[in-house]
């Protein structure tokens, strides 16, 4: 077999998604045309694809999974249209999809018909339940719920007022059996979530929260801080967000289990 037939198949390898096969085979093309460049290439753009996948929150997920994490319910806060690694690693779960922008039912719906067990909720997450005002950007992609503004500054625009509920009492009204997977993504007020979700903090409990890590209101350290307490930790970093501006790391999800967890032990 020539080197170009090699790579010919070595790359449609690579395209369905076998890294490890087409790791295979870029090294044997190595061994026969040491330095040949194509296949250096293309086998260190295996390497940065491992990178990305290690870096998600389906890998870490998958990664708890594998060390016993079968959650019997698996909570979106802020699901917007859905978040595909949940369903996608833990098919088997009852999903319980809270988003408070009504213009994502329809999507909402259709995705509830799709997974084997799910049901929705129009409602804002939040530390007492009530109505609460939200502001929702005009592409409806960003929703956050809007607490107190400083004196002379003015309201966002977009806002509106919604049924909050925290956790506990979400929790309390569903009887979800656990474990739980609690995904929060709230655009701000993760930690508000957290103060209403006291009953959840469980050893048998996995949360991912979305928190920042720059500027002078990242809430990494606090998220972090505000969990310990109840016996949590970070198990994972994962889908890390940088700042188109400077290209500064902005964002990412922290995994974080209970230090007493036996699926997770630190």
């Amino acid at each position: 077999m020539s080197i170009a037939d090699g790579l010919k198949i070595a790359f449609d390898v690579h395209l369905s998604g076998d890294l490890e096969r087409a790791e295979e085979f870029y090294r044997a093309i190595l061994r026969a045309s040491p330095g040949n460049p194509m296949a250096a290439t293309l086998l260190g753009l295996i390497r940065s694809q491992r990178t990305m996948v290690r870096q998600s929150k389906h890998k870490s997920l998958s990664l708890l999974r594998g060390r016993g994490f079968y959650p019997a319910t698996v909570i979106d806060i802020g699901a917007q249209t859905g978040t595909p690694p949940l369903y996608e690693v833990f098919p088997d779960a009852h999903h319980v999809l809270v988003e408070p922008v009504v213009e994502n039912e329809p999507a909402l719906q259709v995705l509830c018909g799709q997974l084997r067990s799910a049901e929705y909720r129009i409602a804002a997450a939040v530390r007492q339940d009530g109505m609460v005002p939200l502001a929702v950007s005009d592409d409806r992609l960003y929703s956050s719920v809007f607490l107190e503004r400083a004196e002379g500054t003015e309201a966002p625009s977009g806002l509106r007022t919604v049924p909050g509920l925290s956790l506990d009492t979400l929790c309390a009204e569903g009887r979800y059996a656990g474990p739980m997977l609690v995904k929060i993504d709230v655009d701000g007020l993760e930690l508000e979530v957290l103060a209403g979700a006291a009953t959840l903090m469980r050893p048998d409990t996995v949360f991912a929260i979305e928190a920042t890590v720059a500027g002078g209101d990242a809430r990494m350290p606090r998220i972090i801080a505000a969990m310990a307490p109840y016996g949590f930790q970070v198990w994972d970093i994962v889908d890390p967000l940088y700042r188109p501006g400077d290209e500064r790391m902005w964002q990412v999800d922290l995994v974080m289990v209970h230090r007493d967890g036996s699926y997770a032990p630190l």
